[in-house]
């Protein structure tokens, strides 16, 4: 599919948010099976066939004239699976763990564990090829990885893991251990090799790491030196994903302790997602980054988006890009999910709103201001375009 000049357009705006100088507010979302109810594909196809997941993606983003192709795979699952752990496939979802069959049952069974072969193991040569494509279009995709922690949690059971911590630590380090030295340093140094970039960003993801799951010490001493320890070995990596601020709120101290470990495991963007934001607020993760001198991601909610009604999308919208100012133009608006059931109509709402109150410099403009359009259908705009 053709690539339009408005897509690096929006990639170069999106970059230009990190400097301060960006002129509109900048949109980034994750898609998954969005992508595939609307091109009408096959599940299993779309995670398993780099080219159609390339493809379907970049008509998508462009359709919807997001900034930032995420070009998004199931980023929790790549490596688990690799490792042994059997998954789940449903129809209209992606894969997932097989949670009734954690891949460590015993501590025993962490010694017979082997590092994937990342050419040949489940689907990692998968994501080694949607690197490739990307890169071969012009796209960088991010290196991606499922941090330590929810690696973890993935292959041992979150309850099984948390147990570890609180009756045998020592076993806890070791398997973390194990998981970042072995698995996940060469997983991101095979992504550089791929696309020939050795000092690329190996961005991780690390849902599981997250209030109330976890509480702060967890986070000091299971989480943290973890991500230190990558950078250590082969930085930069980053590691993102935190949600659960919203439960340390009305606790100042654990509260700030979060965000200053999240800025510390990414130091070049704070993300804050809702449910959290809209619980707070977001002037406190404003704040934050003030001090900080930081890039600020806000994200918006996956049922917001795909229940409305829409006068509460663009409500949430107006109220999220007002703050753009406060950190210097160094705001990034997320979508935290499209899901598949999300209405289209929701979408290019939410993305002309963010865009008609998010110029700068921003105004005061009154929510009336705005007016929804009906858009072209997808399908309509496939026709013309493929």
């Amino acid at each position: 599919m053709k690539i339009f000049p408005e897509t690096f357009e929006g990639i170069k705006r999106y970059f230009s948010a990190y400097q301060g100088k960006a002129e509109f507010v900048p949109i980034l979302a994750q898609i998954n099976e969005h992508v595939v109810k609307l091109c009408g594909g096959d599940i299993r196809e779309y995670y398993t066939n780099a080219q159609k997941l390339v493809q379907m993606n970049l008509a998508v983003h462009q359709y919807y004239n997001l900034d930032m192709p995420g070009f998004y795979y199931d980023i929790y699952n790549i490596e688990a699976e690799a490792l042994g752990q059997r998954m789940n496939w449903e129809p209209n979802r992606m894969p997932d763990i097989d949670r009734q069959n954690p891949l460590i049952r015993e501590q025993a069974d962490l010694d017979r564990l082997r590092p994937p072969d990342f050419k040949k193991s489940a689907r990692m040569p998968f994501v080694l090829e949607v690197m490739k494509q990307c890169y071969d279009l012009g796209l960088a995709a991010r290196i991606r990885f499922c941090s330590p922690f929810s690696l973890a949690a993935n292959v041992r059971g979150i309850e099984a893991l948390l147990m570890d911590i609180l009756t045998a630590p020592q076993f806890a380090h070791r398997l973390l251990t194990f998981l970042t030295d072995e698995v996940l340093i060469p997983w991101v140094q095979a992504q550089r090799e791929a696309i020939g970039q050795p000092k690329a960003t190996g961005s991780g993801a690390d849902a599981a790491a997250s209030p109330p799951i976890v509480n702060v010490p967890i986070l000091e001493e299971f989480v943290m030196p973890y991500v230190a320890r990558m950078n250590e070995k082969i930085g930069p990596v980053i590691s993102m994903g935190y949600w659960g601020q919203s439960y340390l709120y009305k606790q100042p101290k654990p509260f700030r302790r979060m965000l200053e470990l999240m800025a510390m495991m990414s130091p070049n963007l704070l993300m804050c997602l809702d449910p959290d934001v809209a619980e707070t607020g977001p002037d406190p993760y404003v704040e934050f980054a003030q001090e900080k001198k930081m890039p600020l991601m806000l994200g918006i909610d996956t049922h917001l988006l795909q229940d409305g009604p829409i006068e509460k999308i663009i409500e949430r919208c107006r109220e999220y890009v007002r703050v753009g100012e406060k950190v210097d133009r160094r705001l990034i608006i997320f979508f935290n999910d499209i899901s598949v059931h999300t209405p289209t109509d929701h979408v290019h709402a939410a993305i002309a709103a963010v865009r008609h109150f998010g110029k700068y410099p921003i105004e005061e403009l009154p929510l009336n201001s705005f007016l929804p359009h009906p858009r072209e259908s997808f399908q309509s705009y496939r026709e013309r375009f493929s």
